[in-house]
C-alpha cells in the first residue's frame, strides 16, 4: 500500500539503516524495494517510463540500474521512506533476514 507520507525523512534513520545493511545484500534490498515500488506504480506512471502501461519488468529493470549503481543507496532509502513510510519499509527489510546472508568468500 503507498502512503506518500508528507512527512520530513528523518536522515540519521536513513543513515542508521543504511549502515545496518551488509554490503554484499545490498541487490537484495534493492531487488525487493524496486519490487514493491512497480507492484504499486500506477499506470501512467508505468506508461511514462516504460512506454507501456503495463511494462512491469521494465519498470523493475530501469529502477533496478538506476538504483543499484553505489552512489544511490541514501535515494533508495529515502524514496522508499517517502513512498511507503518508515514502518512498511522497516518491516520489509526486516522479513529480508539479511543477518542470515552470508558473506560470500573469494575461494
Amino acid at each position: 500500500m503507498i502512503s506518500q507520507t508528507s512527512q520530513p525523512i528523518d536522515i540519521d534513520l536513513t543513515q542508521a539503516v543504511i549502515q545496518r545493511i551488509p554490503t554484499w545484500t545490498w541487490t537484495n534490498v534493492c531487488d525487493r524495494i524496486v519490487e514493491m515500488i512497480v507492484d504499486n506504480m500506477p499506470s501512467d506512471v508505468l506508461l511514462k517510463l516504460t512506454g507501456s502501461p503495463d511494462d512491469f519488468d521494465k519498470a523493475e529493470a530501469i529502477l533496478k540500474t538506476f538504483y543499484q549503481n553505489g552512489d544511490n543507496k541514501e535515494e533508495l532509502i529515502n524514496d522508499a521512506f517517502h513512498i511507503f513510510g518508515t514502518e512498511e519499509v522497516l518491516y520489509a527489510l526486516d522479513a529480508l533476514q539479511l543477518d542470515k546472508i552470508a558473506e560470500p568468500t573469494n575461494d
